[in-house]
Order: C-alpha cells, then sequence, then structure tokens
C-alpha cells in the first residue's frame, strides 16, 4: 500500500532557491565573518571577566572601539575594522596570558579574511578552561 504523502515527490520541486540559503539576509562573507569575531569576543568577555579580571580592561576597550571609513565596500571595510580592532586590543596582550590567547585565536580568524578557506578558530569563544 502506497501513502498518498510521498516526501520526496511532493517537495522535489518547490519553490525554494536554494542559492539564497548561503545569503545570510545579503550579508558579505567579510561582513558575516567580523560580526562573528566581534561575537565570539563579546561571548568570551561576558563568559570570563569575573574569573579573569583583566577582561575587564580588554571589554572597555572592545567596546570604546570605533572604525570611521566612509565610502568603503564591505570587501574592504570589514577587514579594515577587524584588523583595527585586533591593534587596538594588542597592547592588552601583554597584560595578560588570558588577552594574548584571545589574541592569538582572533588572529585565527582574521586570517580568513585573506584566505576563505582557511580554517579559523575552531571555538565557539576565545578561551578556553
Amino acid at each position: 500500500m502506497r501513502d498518498d504523502f510521498d516526501y520526496d515527490d511532493d517537495f522535489a520541486y518547490n519553490d525554494y532557491d536554494d542559492e539564497d540559503e548561503d545569503d545570510d539576509f545579503g550579508m558579505t562573507f567579510e561582513e558575516d565573518l567580523y560580526l562573528m569575531i566581534r561575537e565570539k569576543l563579546r561571548d568570551t568577555i561576558q563568559e570570563y571577566k569575573t574569573q579573569y579580571p583583566a577582561l575587564k580592561k580588554l571589554e572597555s576597550a572592545v567596546s570604546s572601539f570605533k572604525v570611521n571609513a566612509k565610502n568603503t565596500d564591505d570587501s574592504k571595510f570589514y577587514p579594515l575594522a577587524a584588523k583595527l580592532l585586533s591593534e587596538h586590543i594588542k597592547p592588552l596582550a601583554q597584560d595578560s596570558e588570558e588577552i594574548q590567547e584571545i589574541y592569538d585565536n582572533m588572529q585565527t580568524d582574521i586570517a580568513r579574511f585573506k584566505n576563505q578557506r582557511a580554517h579559523g578558530y575552531e571555538g565557539e569563544l576565545y578561551l578556553t578552561d
């Protein structure tokens, strides 16, 4: 006995455009990568700032970071913003092993701007216990 509903046949010819699946609502690769870096940085600070007091300095530095690069397209703006953010927090890496680890792991993700196929940093947070 055959069921009236055959999943493969009924949905094989739907209107869904597979190319839009990777579009992330119009975000470019560079924007998506930059936002991921910022999210990992923010989440790491929130997760560990009570455990490592030096991260409060990092939190202050990250929250005061601003980029002003008018008339720059996404392919140039986001890599520049990531590089400037990295340079902004680099001096703090001398103060703490944890910030140095965050900085190093962040560099792995930043390298993906030049090589999209690079693995990047695999963790959800830039610090691990």
